[in-house]
């Protein structure tokens, strides 16, 4: 997810010098040990965590750094870190559970989902299918940019009201452009929460947690990670080598129409149990939240992009992909069938392209490294 940089009411501080005061340098690292601690240092991260997992469950963890820049409160594998857009591929999955049962459709149209709002909607949307808004090419505005989160009305009712009100805007006005092209699009999945809130009579979070956290016994928290407790990581910004924590009290933050496209948070731990069922998925094993199928119809591309991932062949190797930032935390994910690997990184900064860059670099290495052939 893509936001511009908010000049936030917080202090800036120095980048920290590593290893912080109380972090322990293993004696004898792993070469994940050692990449943690090097990506934190050279590009000056408060926290690294990885981890390499297969279809069986975790083959290594590795972290290191603060929870805070300046502090001495080491991160934890068990922290909380803002998924972003990581949370699009829960969000399929919790509705290819309903398209499982039969209450919804992947050829679902928008008129079929919103009968009530048939007759004003813009008739290019009419046609335009559930697997559309999940794969990017429904042709609805994008939603990326802190001008369109600013231009969102303030809906009121609960959430999942807000949610419905925001559909029915959307509907109504014209779309960006024909469907059927790739562009990234927020949007989308606040509309595809909505059809199934209204088809079920569930919140989004509802069915989030009857159908995917529960069921693999994953626990999850909305918005940003200090919100659930004073424990938990700050998100940091980084300009030209300056670490500012941001503030989850201020006002920015995921809009709450939108929280369905990138608004969870999960520790490291408990997302590597969401990715090895998809991993699983991949390798024709089935779980009891999806079949082998079920996932792999999750993974069928339109264009470069599936539901709630990128696919393309990294290394010569078929690869599933997505990252998560709404510039305090940056994730990535990475998933190769083939090697049945699968490779996590979670930090909680983000303002560095270099830095990204170089930690979805590690990715296929890792993955290389302790995959199978």
């Amino acid at each position: 997810m893509v936001v511009a940089v908010l000049t936030l009411p917080v202090q800036g501080v120095q980048a920290p010098t590593f290893p912080p005061n109380g972090i322990a340098i293993p004696a004898r690292p792993t070469a994940l040990q050692r990449a943690a601690i090097t990506l934190r240092e050279t590009y000056h991260l408060p926290a690294v965590e990885l981890c390499v997992i297969d279809a069986d469950g975790i083959v290594e963890a590795a972290s290191g750094g603060v929870r805070k820049a300046e502090g001495t409160a080491a991160v934890e594998e068990s922290d909380l870190f803002h998924l972003g857009s990581m949370t699009k591929a829960m969000t399929a999955t919790m509705v290819s559970t309903l398209i499982q049962e039969g209450k919804l459709s992947w050829d679902m149209t928008m008129t079929q989902a919103f009968p009530a709002i048939a007759s004003v909607m813009d008739s290019r949307y009419s046609g335009v299918t559930l697997e559309q808004l999940l794969t990017h090419t429904s042709g609805l505005p994008c939603y990326t940019t802190d001008e369109e989160w600013a231009s969102i009305p303030p809906f009121t009712g609960t959430p999942a009201q807000q949610r419905q009100a925001f559909a029915r805007m959307l509907l109504t006005r014209p779309p960006i452009g024909p469907a059927g092209i790739y562009r990234y699009s927020n949007a989308g999945y606040a509309v595809a929460a909505a059809i199934a809130e209204r088809v079920t009579g569930k919140t989004w979070e509802q069915l989030m947690q009857q159908r995917v956290f529960g069921p693999l016994k994953i626990r999850a928290a909305y918005g940003w990670p200090l919100l659930s407790g004073d424990g938990e990581p700050w998100g940091h910004r980084i300009k030209n080598g300056v670490v500012t924590p941001h503030d989850p009290s201020d006002h920015y933050r995921v809009p709450t129409v939108l929280a369905p496209a990138g608004d969870v948070s999960m520790s490291i731990l408990d997302y590597s149990v969401f990715a090895r069922l998809h991993l699983a998925g991949l390798q024709n094993i089935d779980w009891s939240v999806l079949s082998a199928a079920d996932i792999q119809r999750l993974h069928q591309p339109a264009l470069a992009y599936s539901c709630g991932w990128h696919e393309e062949l990294i290394d010569g190797v078929p690869t599933s992909w997505h990252r998560g930032t709404c510039d305090t935390f940056d994730t990535f994910v990475l998933l190769q069938p083939s090697r049945d690997i699968g490779v996590i990184v979670f930090t909680n900064a983000d303002g560095d392209n270099s830095a990204a860059g170089a930690l979805f670099a590690e990715m296929p290495k890792f993955a290389a490294l302790y995959g199978r052939w």
